[in-house]
């Protein structure tokens, strides 16, 4: 039993639970404009199709609760069930009976959130939520802000899950072959084509470039090589689990990537034993779950990761392929992944300005909240939420219109005049009207120069580059080319 893992085990609990509360707090304001019947990507919808053409295997294949109520009440009464079940586990009452209703919560809004509900934190919270399950005996009980100590074989899988997530980030950096992680240049385009960057990477982005050489070089040591450190005992561990700490704060100031780095310093340190703190909490419950219990995620989450490891390093190998059966099961409950962001660095800054008009000449602007739009608009601070509208703009300029078909859905729905999807923006330039024609334009966007910002109060310096699609006319929904 890990009697001097109590502050680990713990820091472990109350990090998986506050980061459910963070994820679907951050959900909560815009799930109808993203998810609801009048939303770009509504569920029922989705789910009415799936259900012609899936018939039974619908259930395992979509696991989610919205199957059987998917009304905009039902959206926002199960992120709210979310909600009170992350606080009620962080406040200690039955919280493996509460983890396991945030589990199926977030899932069902995963499995059918589509593009806005598919990056790598969430993955990640739903594989580190799999293993919250066997954090506590299954009781009804009360330990008001206590936890229980984690069973060994339990703690050693949360250890692997942040070797596996720490190391295939570095990994996926260089096995792909992309010349500027290579030449350690990465950094001096990362601060400024990053989805959602923070003031801070503004003025990072101006250091020399040997900073930012020793920079990349000082990342990938922590990303390949303090990961196996954190399985050494004493002074090594802390030194490891320092750094891996140091990087997540310096991502956190850089860049604005919702939860995620709450998650991984709670992963980071739930590594240190009492000894290290120097201090132990004593308001934990040294019950654990029978081992036989504790062998159930070990057997799922051992093999899996070796497969998302190896195939990490090695690519076109098939020497585990015996596994991908396996890999397919399991893949609809999203508690096995693999992770690596990054992995090819973008090199500009395409972004994607919608307009409307009433006349065909003059255009106006719909601001979103937070993503560059005005070039004298200074970065956000908005981690840990994430507006998830706001990033995937950011994807989607860097693709064509043909790829992103969404927006077409965007497009009516603001000709629908749906209050719901018009909330996603900061200013709506026709004040909840439709307006007769819509556009995109793509800009060319870079973080101006300090003098600029000195002088003209410049963030941002654009370019057009053209248009994105079609013009939308408002009489028929119907896209029109564009002259």
């Amino acid at each position: 039993m890990l009697t001097d893992f109590n502050t680990a085990s713990w820091i472990l609990s109350k990090a998986l639970s506050l980061s459910y509360f963070i994820a679907f707090l951050s959900l909560m304001p815009q799930l109808l404009g993203l998810f609801g019947h009048q939303g770009i990507l509504s569920i029922d919808h989705l789910l009415n199709l799936l259900d012609k053409e899936m018939k039974g295997e619908r259930f395992y294949h979509v696991p989610s609760v919205f199957w059987f109520f998917s009304s905009d009440f039902s959206l926002k009464a199960v992120c709210f069930i979310g909600m009170t079940a992350a606080s009620l586990a962080f406040l200690g009452f039955s919280q493996s009976y509460m983890l396991l209703l945030c589990f199926i919560c977030y899932l069902s809004f995963v499995s059918c959130g589509q593009i806005f509900l598919g990056y790598q934190w969430d993955s990640l919270l739903l594989e580190f939520g799999f293993l919250g399950l066997f954090f506590a005996p299954w009781q009804w009980e009360w330990i008001p802000f206590g936890a229980h100590v984690l069973h060994p074989l339990v703690y050693g899988l949360t250890l692997f899950l942040l070797f596996k997530l720490m190391f295939l980030s570095g990994v996926v950096k260089l096995s792909n072959k992309d010349a500027c992680w290579r030449n350690l240049t990465a950094l001096t385009y990362h601060y400024w084509t990053q989805p959602l960057p923070t003031p801070v990477a503004f003025f990072a982005q101006k250091l020399p470039l040997s900073f930012q050489k020793a920079s990349c070089l000082f990342m990938f040591v922590i990303e390949l090589a303090t990961p196996f450190l954190i399985f050494v005992p004493g002074p090594t561990q802390t030194l490891a689990v320092g750094l891996l700490v140091l990087l997540q704060i310096l991502i956190l100031l850089s860049g604005n990537f919702g939860f995620f780095n709450l998650l991984t310093l709670g992963l980071c340190l739930g590594v240190l034993p009492d000894a290290t703190w120097g201090f132990k909490i004593n308001w934990i419950e040294h019950s654990t779950i029978p081992t036989f219990l504790a062998v159930l995620p070990a057997l799922i989450a051992i093999p899996t990761s070796l497969f998302w490891i190896y195939k990490s390093l090695f690519e076109k190998s098939t020497k585990l392929d015996f596994l991908l059966p396996t890999m397919r099961f399991f893949y609809p409950f999203r508690i096995s992944n693999p992770y690596g962001l990054f992995a090819v660095m973008t090199r500009t800054r395409p972004e994607l300005i919608l307009e409307g008009s009433n006349d065909g000449i003059h255009w106006e602007a719909y601001e979103f909240h937070f993503k560059p739009g005005n070039v004298k608009r200074a970065p956000p601070i908005v981690a840990p939420h994430q507006p998830r509208l706001d990033w995937q703009m950011w994807f989607a300029a860097l693709e064509s219109f043909n790829e992103n078909l969404w927006l077409q859905n965007l497009i009516t729905r603001i000709f629908q005049e749906s209050p719901d999807v018009l909330s996603l923006f900061a200013k709506d330039p026709f004040h909840g009207k439709a307006p007769k024609a819509l556009r995109l334009q793509r800009y060319e966007y870079r973080f101006a120069s300090l003098k600029e910002l000195h002088s003209e109060g410049l963030w941002w310096k654009r370019d057009l580059i053209g248009p994105f699609g079609p013009v939308f006319q408002r009489e028929e929904l119907n896209p029109e080319s564009p002259d």
